[in-house]
């Protein structure tokens, strides 16, 4: 479908497919908006599923099938980009950062890419924001390679990238106002991944993840399971100290009720589609 060149573009770009859409604009704080409904959608093909080749072929396909709307527009058509966590490590590291620049900041983040992936710095697109307190920092770090190449397969589209947001840090900054400031673990099921982050006085304090697999998230007791797991590697505090807030699309909380103190179902904005596609969830998180 034929998208305005004067309305900015919301793409969500997940593991296998991508999603696309009309951004919504403002809209006030106490308006509960429907969801973003995508006017198209570009599936990779089985072999370029979790490749960033891949990524970049849907994204060529699903913008240039407008370029030429485009090419006489006096301003490139804006875009607000939002990828699947897959596409990304994330960690949560302690230490005295109040004193620190920005810079020495990023150093201490790269080096422990490198020392736990074996990733190496000058190939990483690098993200981070320091906790109150400057005691913790939430970080990210995803392939330079595909960082940039979206901003060129987009700008060869005549379209500009205004934002680009990896979607756990939008989650999380969504899900604040849940905690109650009591010892937390946050379980994400957003296929391909099972994400935890362990909250301690309204701070993000450890991080951990585990890939789904095809079946993984129709098994409510595999899922609890392998939050177990997640825990046991990363817990801060005791298991009946702990609420568990378990965001996913109708997860039947029984199997972790009988592993952890208190469990709380938390919708996602939109749950994935039923052929598996995560894309236009991904979307929501570009508002």
């Amino acid at each position: 479908m034929s998208q305005s060149s004067n309305k900015p573009l919301v793409i969500g770009l997940g593991a296998s497919d991508l999603a696309l859409g009309e951004y919504p604009g403002w809209l006030p704080t106490w308006y509960r908006p429907a969801p973003i409904t995508p006017t198209s959608q570009v599936y990779m093909s089985e072999d370029e599923h979790f490749t960033e080749q891949g990524a970049l072929n849907a994204l060529r396909e699903a913008l240039w099938a407008d370029a030429e709307e485009r090419e006489h527009a006096r301003h490139k058509q804006a875009a607000y980009v939002v990828l699947d966590d897959f596409w990304a490590n994330h960690a949560i590291l302690s230490g005295d950062f109040r004193t620190l620049p920005a810079r020495e900041v990023e150093e201490i983040v790269k080096a422990y890419f490198n020392d736990t992936f074996d990733l190496e710095g000058q190939s990483l697109e690098i993200r981070f924001e320091i906790q109150p307190g400057g005691r913790t920092l939430f970080t990210s770090a995803m392939s330079s390679w595909l960082h940039e190449g979206i901003l060129e397969v987009s700008a060869s589209a005549n379209v500009a990238v205004k934002s680009l947001r990896l979607c756990l840090p939008e989650m999380l900054n969504r899900t604040r106002h849940a905690v109650d400031g009591t010892p937390a673990m946050l379980v994400f099921v957003t296929a391909p991944l099972l994400q935890a982050v362990m909250v301690e006085h309204d701070n993000w304090v450890a991080y951990d993840s585990l890939r789904l697999f095809p079946g993984d998230t129709d098994d409510a007791w595999r899922l609890a399971a392998l939050t177990e797991q997640l825990f046991e590697r990363s817990a801060t505090t005791r298991r009946e100290d702990c609420t568990v807030y378990l965001y996913g699309a109708s997860i039947d909380p029984e199997p972790f009720e009988s592993r952890f103190a208190c469990v709380l179902p938390m919708p996602l904005p939109m749950p994935a589609q039923e052929n598996g596609s995560t894309a236009p969830r991904l979307m929501e998180y570009a508002r």
